[in-house]
């Protein structure tokens, strides 16, 4: 049989060409190594370390597989000829859904929130019941108010009305009934200031059913402070136009008593006037005709304010269309017997017997034997009038000394119709002004050491012994007397009376004063006395011992304590 030699040569051509493409890559082409890449070529001849090989089949391409196809590990290994070499491409990706070297999770997104973060770190979730990093408890949901928070932070369980003060509550008394100082919210009861009912839950410090202020108990229900020592300056005169039916109207011409604010006014309580004839006192802007040449204003006019009180153990004139009172010349010799009560005693919380020493006497001023008078001025005097007076006027208050007050003034005047025939006798008209404090008691209207009584004064007005207003040595005291111009108008002309004498004394601040003044025609109800009184202020600084050097020489420093002359 012939051979058909067409297909020997062309299978002869097919196995050469085999056989050529079975040798290694010599035609130089080069084969880019990729990762994930297969072998097409014969044989890898040259595999290098960066992927890149020689092929020298005539594709010239050379796509190398890593082994089971993955990259794990960044090398590879040809499948042709077993070479591994480096892999060139980047670590695994967060999100990838693959744990790769770095991450602590991968859950295939890049989310927060669900338990593994967007930078593949472990995260807690609150509520999924797990208490993890940054938890401090977890049960399973979130919601507030059963322990553990919306946030699995731990939380204090606040319930109203179980007896213990939790969280934000104000108070908790183990109950839900209202006003009985804690509500059912656990908030405090509000108070009623004014109802007469200290709430006990603290909120007030008084009720005293008013809104009355300064009485002890506030309108706010807080008590009554005392109030601060104010200047002279600050002091509101009241007394202006009075009314003698006004209970306060005598005090108010004194210069206590204007109001309820202790910024302008002397705050009194607990005021007495006794007088149950209304003539034997009057409210006046001014007494007699004598005009001072100093100031060209009646000698005898208000020390403070528009006002002041005039009080008698006989009668007093009204005062004339000028709020004048004037007196016909000599007429107190025939001025007596008002009707006043005539009983032989003081009015309650004043004493005659001698205080000083512990109730011994001849101290004056130390060791007081309380309620009874530390001045051990005032029993001679009294026993030399018999203990008998008549015709009885006095008035008191009462006042809490307010916070940096140190001393306080008070000026009267004294005259009496007695002097200069009766003095030394049972006829000894006086005149007290009392001072009961936690510091002191006793007489403080004391000058130059000698009670406010003719016979005690009887220097004050004379150097005559036998005074009988026949010589000049008669009217040679510091006071007036006979026929000295200062009494005119006065009804004492003949007689004596004083100048305006300033009392100044020493007070702690924040205890209670009370200041009784008393007058009395001793021993009959005849020959009238009477005294002016005025200007009761508080101070705000210290008077000075009466034995200090500025008190003790010829002109003493008018803030002396004790009574001050005026000069």
């Amino acid at each position: 049989m012939a051979t058909d030699t067409r297909y020997t040569l062309l299978g002869a051509s097919l196995g050469l060409s085999l056989m050529v493409g079975a040798c290694g890559d010599t035609s130089g082409e080069s084969a880019t190594d990729t990762a994930s890449g297969t072998d097409s070529g014969s044989t890898d001849t040259a595999n290098t370390l960066s992927g890149s090989d020689t092929n020298s089949g005539p594709s010239g391409t050379d796509s190398d597989s890593d082994t089971n196809g993955t990259d794990i590990s960044g090398t590879d290994t040809d499948t042709a000829t077993g070479v591994t070499d480096t892999d060139t491409t980047a670590p695994g990706t967060c999100g990838d859904g693959n744990v790769d070297d770095g991450e602590d999770c991968d859950d295939g997104n890049n989310e927060d929130g669900d338990g593994c973060s967007a930078a593949c770190t472990i995260e807690a979730v609150c509520g999924n019941g797990e208490v993890e990093t940054g938890e401090d408890c977890d049960d399973g949901n979130n919601e507030d108010g059963d322990g553990c928070d919306a946030e699995c932070h731990s939380e204090v369980v606040i319930e109203c009305g179980n007896g213990v003060i939790e969280g934000e509550e104000d108070c908790d008394d183990g109950n839900n009934v209202p006003q009985d100082g804690c509500e059912d919210d656990c908030t405090v009861s509000a108070s009623e200031c004014g109802n007469n009912i200290l709430e006990p839950w603290g909120m007030e410090e008084c009720d005293d059913g008013n809104n009355i202020p300064q009485d002890g108990c506030e309108n706010d229900c807080t008590v009554t402070k005392p109030p601060e020592c104010q200047p002279l300056e600050a002091y509101v005169p009241c007394d202006q136009d009075l009314n003698k039916g006004d209970p306060l109207a005598p005090f108010h011409a004194i210069g206590v008593g204007c109001s309820n604010d202790p910024l302008e006014s002397i705050l009194i309580s607990d005021h007495s006037f006794n007088s149950p004839i209304a003539s034997a006192w009057q409210i006046a802007k001014g007494f007699g005709t004598y005009v001072d040449p100093m100031t060209n204003e009646l000698l005898y006019s208000a020390v403070e304010g528009d006002a002041f009180l005039i009080i008698s153990s006989g009668f007093v004139s009204a005062p004339n269309g000028n709020g004048v009172v004037t007196e016909q010349m000599g007429m107190q010799d025939g001025n007596g017997d008002n009707n006043n009560p005539d009983d032989d005693s003081l009015p309650p919380g004043m004493s005659v017997q001698k205080g000083s020493n512990n109730g011994n006497g001849g101290t004056p001023g130390e060791n007081c034997k309380m309620g009874v008078d530390c001045s051990d001025s005032l029993l001679d005097e009294w026993n030399q009038g018999m203990g008998n007076p008549n015709d009885k006027i006095w008035f008191s208050w009462s006042a809490n000394v307010p916070n940096a007050v140190m001393s306080y003034t008070l000026s009267f005047a004294f005259f009496s119709s007695e002097w200069p025939y009766w003095y030394d006798t049972a006829f000894n008209d006086l005149m007290i002004v009392w001072e009961s404090s936690e510091d002191y008691w006793g007489n403080i209207s004391v000058i130059d050491g000698l009670p406010t009584t003719i016979t005690a004064l009887h220097p004050h007005w004379s150097e005559d012994s036998d005074a009988n207003c026949n010589g000049p040595e008669d009217m040679a005291g510091p006071g007036f007397s006979c026929s000295e111009p200062q009494l005119q108008g006065t009804g004492f002309e003949g007689n004596a009376g004083t100048d305006w004498i300033t009392i100044n004394r020493p007070i702690t601040a924040g205890e209670d004063l009370t200041v009784y003044v008393f007058l009395a025609d001793m021993q009959d109800s005849i020959l009238a006395t009477g005294a002016l009184i005025d200007n009761f202020r508080w101070l705000c600084e210290e008077c000075i011992p009466a034995d200090d050097p500025l008190c003790t020489g010829e002109v003493p420093d008018p803030n002396c304590c004790g009574v001050i002359l005026p000069m």
